[in-house]
C-alpha cells in the first residue's frame, strides 16, 4: 500500500502559503499538480475580514483547475471587546459568513475549532455556549448544503477544568447537533489520545483530516515524514476501515513555503 502514491488523495492547505497571496498559493499548488486546496480563512486568504472579492478566488481556482476540498474558518485574532457576549456574537456572524463564502465558493465543508485555547477558552461549565454556537452553525450549514467539521485541538495545559476537544469528547459534549469531524493527527498526539480510539470514536462522521507531524510536545506542523506519528499505519487503518475521502496536507511554511512545497512534493517522486 503507497501512502505517497497518489496527490489525487491529497488537499493542500493555503496554510503552508499563509506569509504568501492566496493568488501565488493557489498558483504553486497547482503547478505541483496538486487539484484539490483547503482554504486558509483565518487572518489571511479567505478570511472574511480580509476582503477578497470571491468571485475573482473562485475565477482563480477554475483557470488553474482546481477545486476546493474545504474552508478552514476564523479562530483567532479577533478584534478585544469588553463584552463577552458581544465578542460571542462577532465571532458567530463571522462563522456564519464564511458559511455563506464556503455556499459561494463550491466548498463542501467548512472546518471549525468551536473555541481557542488564548482568546475565548471555556470551562467544562460553560459547554452550552458552545453547544449553541455549533448547533447554529450546524443548522445554518445544512441550509446551504455545507458540513460543519469540528476539529480536534489541544489543550492549554494550564487549565484542568477547560473544555477537552479529542473528538472523543465531541462526541460526547455535542451530540445531536449534525456535526462532522475533523481529525488533526498532530493535534491527536499532542492531546494524548490514541489515534485509533479516535478514528473509531467518530465513525462515518469523520470527513477530514489535518495531516503533519511533530516530536510529541509542540504543534510544529512539519512534514508527515518527520516525527513521532507513524503516518503510513494510521493511513492504512483508515483505508482499511473505508475511508475513501481525501487528506489536507497542513505542513508549516514560514518565511519561504514554496521551498517547503518543494519538499513536500519529493515525497511523492
Amino acid at each position: 500500500m503507497s501512502f505517497y502514491n497518489d496527490k489525487s488523495e491529497y488537499a493542500m492547505s493555503s496554510w503552508t502559503y499563509e506569509a504568501v497571496g492566496l493568488d501565488a498559493a493557489l498558483k504553486d499548488i497547482a503547478g505541483h499538480d496538486f487539484r484539490s486546496v483547503e482554504l486558509w480563512a483565518d487572518t489571511v486568504h479567505f478570511d472574511p475580514r480580509v476582503g477578497l472579492d470571491r468571485k475573482l478566488v473562485k475565477q482563480w481556482l477554475k483557470d488553474l483547475g482546481l477545486s476546493v476540498h474545504s474552508v478552514h474558518s476564523p479562530f483567532r485574532n479577533f478584534k478585544p471587546f469588553s463584552d463577552a457576549g458581544e465578542f460571542a456574537k462577532y465571532r458567530q456572524q463571522l462563522w456564519r459568513k464564511t458559511i455563506d463564502d464556503c455556499a459561494e465558493i463550491g466548498s463542501p465543508m467548512m472546518v471549525v475549532h468551536g473555541l481557542d485555547r488564548k482568546e475565548y477558552n471555556y470551562n467544562r461549565d460553560q459547554i452550552q455556549i458552545v453547544r449553541d454556537s455549533l448547533a447554529d452553525l450546524c443548522e445554518l450549514g445544512k441550509k446551504r448544503g455545507i458540513a460543519i467539521a469540528l476539529e480536534n485541538i489541544p489543550g492549554s495545559g494550564k487549565n484542568p477544568d477547560e473544555i477537552r476537544c479529542r473528538l472523543q469528547d465531541h462526541k460526547e459534549n455535542y451530540p445531536g447537533l449534525g456535526l462532522k469531524y475533523c481529525l488533526d493527527i498532530g493535534h491527536a498526539v499532542l492531546n494524548g489520545a490514541d489515534m485509533y480510539e479516535e478514528i473509531d470514536a467518530a465513525g462515518k462522521d469523520l470527513i477530514t483530516f489535518h495531516i503533519h507531524n511533530n516530536d510529541g510536545t509542540e504543534d510544529a506542523h512539519k512534514l508527515p515524514t518527520e516525527g513521532v506519528i507513524d503516518w503510513p499505519a494510521v493511513y492504512g487503518y483508515l483505508r482499511k476501515k473505508g475511508y475513501a475521502g481525501q487528506f489536507v496536507l497542513e505542513v508549516y511554511g514560514g518565511t519561504d513555503p514554496f521551498a517547503v512545497m518543494e519538499r513536500i512534493d519529493a515525497l511523492f517522486a
